[in-house]
């Protein structure tokens, strides 16, 4: 084995000895005092193994060391190349990624068609120029040319826009010299649509908290439109909360617009409500664009064409904001002339709207709860709410008072039965069965007297059944 590896070496010397011109095989046989027919057959294994060439100049071979095997075997006539570099030479012709060979000055040796497609024929050419328009590497592959780094992997824009992922590796020549070998992936969607997860698990987390520490709808869709703006590239935006019990609009919260005379806003806001009851009325989204001449002459693009003209709209979008079909409200995201949403950011306000619309829901839910609690503070009426299994949610003043409690959470949680006794328990089975009641029990105070109120009780009903019962107490001696 040595000594074949000792040959193998001589040849290499031999070859390198005539410089560019390269050898016969007569001139490499008297260098290496080989008979022609023993150094054929060494001269065939360093072909095949990729060190050595040849060029056929009339019937003779003239013989050089090859610089880079890889781009040899590529530039090789079909008929010149053996079994192997035919399979090798297609695999890497065709495979469904960047193959690029480069020599130490970023020359490109080799471009295989998945990069010829994205960038021409750019054999010859170097490097930098070719993937980004610049007179220096703007990837890693230069800390490889350098000595610094035998391999690298990194990410990179090309003058495109395109993001490339690079794997590459610095690889030694027979001639002692190197050349890179990179794979190389354009994976441009890949980031967009991971960009896009990111997007999309970012908003869900800042609207989840949002919704726990925003106590007002108004402050809830503020901090829905700033999160939006941190995430989308869009220039005005508004969300509209429908009124209780009506078709009515209001803006709860605007972003990006700059101030204009009374008389405009008034009729830009106008403007907006009327796009969101249509828009709830046709029950689907809204998207306008100025440029497009197809755009139909209906009430909404008739209304978003008097925004643009007052704010040079490019486009407008009006998502509904419902949950389990039910709307209420409206966002609307408007840019100017000449920046446009992406597909992806479209895809994200969709995608978002439900969580949105779930938020506002939940703190329109709270705030009419406030309210109705309020109310029945104010109430001189003793008022008592509890479980369909007795438990006690909610009480007001005038019920601690009369009962002798002086707080709240000496009543909530109990049992309605440590404060109604006799008949109680026949009066809520009556009221299950009919879903009202009105009677005499006896009740209890927490010093333990009793007296005898008149109860007035109805069960609260849900969308999946009763939820809890109200009921209101005078005691006789009031009347």
């Amino acid at each position: 084995m040595r000594a074949g590896a000792d040959i193998f070496s001589k040849i290499i010397e031999a070859i390198q000895s005539f410089g560019e011109t390269g050898a016969t095989i007569d001139e490499i046989s008297k260098a290496v005092s080989l008979e022609r027919h023993t150094l054929s057959k060494y001269m065939n294994l360093l072909r095949a193994d990729g060190r050595v060439s040849y060029k056929r100049i009339g019937r003779a071979k003239i013989w050089f060391l090859s610089k880079s095997p890889l781009q040899h075997v590529f530039r090789l006539d079909e008929m010149d190349k053996t079994y192997t570099e035919k399979v090798l030479s297609r695999i890497l012709s065709d495979l469904p990624e960047g193959f690029l060979i480069l020599d130490f000055d970023y020359n490109i040796l080799f471009a295989n068609r998945y990069l010829t497609a994205l960038y021409g024929d750019c054999t010859g050419k170097k490097f930098y120029r070719t993937f980004f328009d610049s007179s220096q590497d703007a990837s890693e592959i230069s800390r490889i040319i350098r000595g610094e780094n035998e391999e690298i992997e990194c990410r990179v824009e090309d003058q495109k826009g395109r993001i490339l992922e690079i794997k590459a590796r610095r690889e030694e020549n027979p001639d002692f010299s190197f050349s890179v070998i990179a794979i190389i992936r354009d994976i441009t969607e890949n980031v967009m649509y991971e960009q896009q997860i990111k997007n999309l698990s970012k908003m869900h987390k800042l609207l989840g908290e949002s919704v726990n520490r925003s106590y007002t709808i108004d402050e809830l869709c503020s901090t829905i439109l700033k999160h939006l703006s941190e995430v989308i590239n869009f220039n005005m935006g508004d969300i509209l909360i429908r009124e209780p019990y009506g078709t009515l609009f209001s803006t709860y919260a605007t972003i990006g617009y700059q101030e204009e005379p009374a008389s405009v806003t008034e009729d830009v806001e106008e403007w907006k409500r009327r796009m969101a009851l249509e828009t709830t009325r046709r029950k689907e989204n809204f998207y306008f664009n100025r440029d497009d001449e197809n755009t139909s002459a209906d009430e909404f693009n008739n209304i978003a064409c008097r925004l643009a003209e007052v704010y040079d709209i490019q486009e407008i979008h009006s998502i509904s904001l419902k949950t389990s079909g039910e709307i209420h409200g409206v966002l609307l995201i408007l840019t100017t002339s000449g920046n446009s949403l992406s597909k992806d950011d479209r895809s994200l306000l969709e995608g978002l709207s439900e969580t949105m619309a779930g938020g506002i829901a939940k703190i329109k839910a709270e705030e009419g709860w406030r309210l109705k609690t309020n109310v029945i503070d104010i109430i001189t009426q003793p008022i008592f709410m509890a479980t369909m299994r007795g438990t006690i949610t909610l009480v007001n003043p005038a019920f601690l008072e009369l009962w002798g409690y002086k707080q709240n959470n000496e009543v909530l949680g109990c049992d309605y039965l440590k404060f109604l006794k006799d008949n109680a328990e026949d009066a809520m089975i009556e009221l299950r069965k009919k879903g009202e009641w009105e009677g005499k029990i006896l009740a209890v105070r927490k010093d333990g007297s009793k007296f005898n109120t008149q109860i007035s009780a109805s069960l609260v009903i849900g969308k999946k059944g009763p939820l809890q019962f109200v009921a209101v107490a005078e005691p006789e001696n009031a009347k």
